[in-house]
């Protein structure tokens, strides 16, 4: 009995490096790309059946050849004329259908109100909620009330459904990146979609987080990430094999991509760690919070994601961050000599280690409270919209609600929930759409006198 677990503990270590290396592979990804494109070429057909191919492979590829020849083809298809090929046809919608079928957007805000001369703001987080607008809206028209400020959720993106949103309205779709180096990217084919420099970490409140002092600290190691197989776990649990035993180690997360924490736990076993570890399943916000205020250490493994939020609540619970040193995670740039430390596989243990020991010479909040709050992105924001409304002559006399993300976008200041209540009910009222989370305050907003 005993051999057969080891057999099959060798099995699955032996397995999830296989798969690690086949789907974080450049040389993969690259090979993937030229892949579709000789699909594109070879196959024809249809926009439905053959841009798929064109976008996946843009999407893919890093070389300079490549990315040249895809554009040339891609072009015609995002002009003025041809963008809403990708939105009539529903190109690559099929992956997110069964949630556009729920027609109520969430992780979305109004961050202005419109007037009958002044466009209102729209915060809309996620390419499904995009889809959903499309599928359920005239878009068109609803930009005509508001400028529309979209937050994309991966990187690089899914650009089957970003450009679904090309060449909608007279004043270009906003879109918040997961990196900041989609902003070149999104800026090499004329699509009218205008990237900001901001990303969803961008948007943690401070005053959520009260940080305990170094000493008294009792998590050696925090991993607040979803079960996923994108997270990578399990070079955490190679880690420890090497690390001492008495450390503490928590791991926050919620199941994703068909994997549940007993996934994650099979894997800490078959490294030898599951009995030096402890898993929280769907932990609330303010849990979370509480945990990340009480660690010694924060650690992201992933090799590709979006901007990773727990990043930047990290830093605000002055907790240093431990991130590889070649992900593709937005959030990277915030590791420096005062926020954490950028790892390598073949040192992961040791440089952990030396974490720990040092993790109270770091200053993560400090750095953190100077440069990504979101209060000061909410300023940004509102000067790109302000500095645009006074190029093209539209009028910008008032400014936006100040936003954050706690775990999903909401207002900075809770009086604005309040305030803001009868924007929703006009939303539904005028467009049709409505916000989950607010419907409790339109129907309040609906009963009272106007």
């Amino acid at each position: 009995m005993t051999s057969d677990f080891q057999i099959q503990h060798f099995w699955t270590r032996w397995g999830v490096w296989l798969d690690d290396k086949l789907r974080n592979s450049r040389v993969a990804w690259e090979a993937s790309a030229w892949y579709l494109a000789g699909r594109y070429l070879l196959k024809g057909g249809p926009p439905e059946l053959s841009l798929p191919f064109l976008a996946n492979a843009y999407r893919r590829t890093t070389s300079a050849f490549l990315r040249g020849r895809l554009e040339h083809f891609l072009r015609p298809w995002l002009s003025v004329s041809h963008a809403d090929v990708w939105r009539k046809r529903k190109i690559g919608w099929a992956r997110y259908q069964p949630d556009i079928a729920d027609g109520d957007l969430n992780k979305s805000v109004i961050l202005k109100t419109p007037t009958f001369d002044e466009k209102g703001v729209l915060y809309v987080s996620f390419e499904v909620n995009w889809l959903r607008l499309l599928e359920r809206c005239d878009v068109p028209r609803l930009l005509t009330d508001y400028f529309f400020v979209g937050a994309s959720s991966w990187s690089p993106p899914d650009f089957l459904a970003h450009w679904a949103l090309a060449h909608l309205g007279r004043d270009p779709v906003f879109l918040q990146v997961s990196n900041p180096a989609d902003v070149a990217l999104y800026r090499r084919l004329d699509h009218h979609l205008y990237p900001l420099p901001l990303m969803a970490s961008d948007w943690i409140n401070p005053h959520f987080y009260s940080p305990r002092p170094p000493a008294a600290r009792d998590i050696d190691i925090l991993m607040v990430a979803g079960w996923s197989k994108v997270k990578r776990h399990w070079l955490l649990f190679r880690a420890l094999r090497k690390m001492r035993q008495d450390l503490r180690v928590v791991l926050i997360g919620q199941d994703a991509d068909g994997r549940s924490a007993d996934d994650v736990f099979a894997e800490a076993k078959a490294f030898g760690v599951g009995s030096r570890i402890e898993m929280i399943r769907d932990a609330p916000i303010e849990l979370v919070t509480e945990y990340q205020c009480r660690s010694k250490a924060s650690v992201l493994l992933s090799h590709r994601e979006g901007s990773c939020v727990a990043v930047a609540e990290s830093l605000f619970a002055d907790t240093p961050v431990a991130m590889m040193h070649d992900a593709h995670v937005g959030s990277r740039v915030y590791i420096n000599g005062q926020t954490g430390v950028l790892l390598r596989r073949e040192s992961l243990d040791v440089q952990l280690g030396k974490l720990l020991e040092e993790s109270a010479r770091y200053a993560p909040r400090a750095w953190a409270l100077g440069h990504v709050t979101c209060f000061e992105s909410s300023g940004k924001l509102n000067a790109i919209l302000r500095a645009y409304s006074e190029e093209h002559g539209l009028p910008w006399s008032r400014d936006i609600k100040p936003l954050c993300w706690r775990p999903d976008p909401t207002y900075a200041d809770p009086e604005d929930r309040v305030t803001m209540a009868r924007a929703y009910e006009e939303l539904r009222e005028r467009h049709g759409v409505t916000i989950s989370g607010h419907a409790w305050q339109s129907r309040m907003a609906a009963g009272k006198p106007r």
